[in-house]
């Protein structure tokens, strides 16, 4: 198991109440989100964990212990679960600043997790299609192959079935013994999945809402976009779903009638929570933005973030924008998902000073040149870095790849 890291909780003060101002407090994009009456909890590709007072917008808590984006999170009856790219699911009580337990590192990384309804169980889904059921008081697991492929999404009725959907379009409700109980063909790619009262919503890469009964069978549907819908969150009957090109739907009924519809940010929702007053979007950005429920009017009042350091309408800064999400050109920022490319060509991987880098990186032998760096994006960060954090990305066309190191040639070298 990785050495475990714990930033000490600290508050982070504001001038204004939270009801002027949006959440500010993570380096990466904000993958995860969870609201609990006063209380949010919001996970990012930065590796940290934060516990929001939204009363107070003070950061309660903040905590460092994945290897790798904290990918979901849930709140217990007391305390909350974190799960990460490290395959671990963490268990946190009070305000302790360690967790009270952890399993050890998985195979593959973690998709999304679920707490039953008596809060005695925790689901967490894994790429892989594993499905490991965590019992929160002692810690002890069993889990079962429940997909052949990634689990996109999990969550219980309130009878204590689990529902899962997979990358291999399937819907699957199991029993208490994880036995299966029904199981359902999909029409396309689920993105995600929540429970709306007795009902199960599922998003989907065809930009679709479809909802279903606790049979499997399929109630009202929503096409509401030609984009992928990559969010959801629920509050009681009411349903939010977020499109990749950052556009937001909050529909409320069986019938899925459309209460709202607005533009959260520029880029990607990455991930969504409802109550029956505000919504919660985390952004690429690292900021948690609020809205109205009732009808998306923003309540933070924040601008847009420019995520390039330099203004240039070049091809090859239109592709550092997807970098940026992650990078600084600042040789002083560090605070992002990922290390600062400031003077990047000629170093060895692994070597700025001030970035936590995972074992894998450091162990790896390769200097940063253009065509280094060209060659990540033309392999990917899972064939040419193994083991390393980088999600898994990669820049199809030689031409941009090609703009990209011009551009970091030009504006991130000393």
């Amino acid at each position: 198991m990785a050495t475990m890291r714990v930033l000490a909780a600290f508050a982070l003060i504001w001038a204004l109440p939270l009801g002027a101002q949006d959440l500010r407090g993570h380096g990466g994009p904000v993958g995860a989100l969870a609201v609990q009456g006063d209380t949010i909890l919001s996970g990012s590709f930065d590796t940290r964990a934060i516990l929001w007072d939204s009363t107070t917008a003070q950061a309660r808590q903040i905590t460092r212990f994945h290897d790798g984006n904290v990918t979901a999170v849930a709140f217990l009856p007391q305390g909350f679960v974190t799960a990460g790219q490290d395959g671990r699911v963490a268990v946190w009580q009070g305000d302790s600043l360690t967790p009270a337990f952890s399993t050890a590192q998985g195979v593959s990384a973690i998709a999304a997790v679920a707490v039953s309804p008596d809060g005695a169980q925790i689901a967490a889904g894994f790429w892989d299609g594993t499905i490991l059921l965590v019992d929160a008081a002692t810690g002890t697991t069993r889990q079962i192959r429940a997909h052949t492929a990634r689990v996109t999404g999990l969550g219980y009725l309130a009878d204590g079935t689990l529902v899962s959907a997979g990358q291999d379009l399937r819907l699957s409700l199991w029993d208490s013994a994880l036995s299966l109980r029904v199981r359902t063909d999909l029409p396309d790619l689920p993105n995600g999945l929540a429970i709306a009262e007795d009902r199960i919503a599922v998003i989907f890469a065809e930009g679709a809402l479809r909802v279903f009964d606790r049979d499997g069978a399929l109630l009202p549907e929503r096409f509401l976009t030609d984009r992928p819908l990559i969010a959801l969150a629920v509050a009681g009957q009411d349903i939010a779903a977020a499109a990749i090109d950052g556009t937001v739907w909050v529909l409320e009924g069986r019938d899925l009638r459309q209460r709202t519809t607005f533009r959260a940010t520029q880029g990607p929702v990455w991930s969504l929570a409802l109550d029956a007053e505000i919504l919660l979007a985390g952004g690429a950005d690292g900021v948690i933005r609020r809205f109205a429920a009732l009808d998306g009017a923003a309540l933070g009042g924040a601008a847009e973030t420019d995520l390039t350091l330099v203004e240039d309408t070049s091809r090859g800064a239109q592709v550092w924008r997807a970098c940026a999400v992650c990078h600084s050109l600042d040789p002083n920022d560090q605070s992002r998902a990922g290390p600062s490319l400031h003077g990047i060509f000629g170093q060895p991987i692994a070597s700025q000073a001030g970035y936590d880098y995972s074992p894998a990186l450091r162990d790896l032998q390769i200097i940063w040149t253009p065509q280094t760096v060209a060659e990540l994006f033309e392999f990917g960060p899972e064939a040419y870095t193994p083991g390393s954090r980088m999600p898994e990305q990669r820049i199809s066309d030689p031409a941009d790849r090609q703009a990209l190191v011009e551009y970091l040639a030009r504006v991130a070298q000393p």
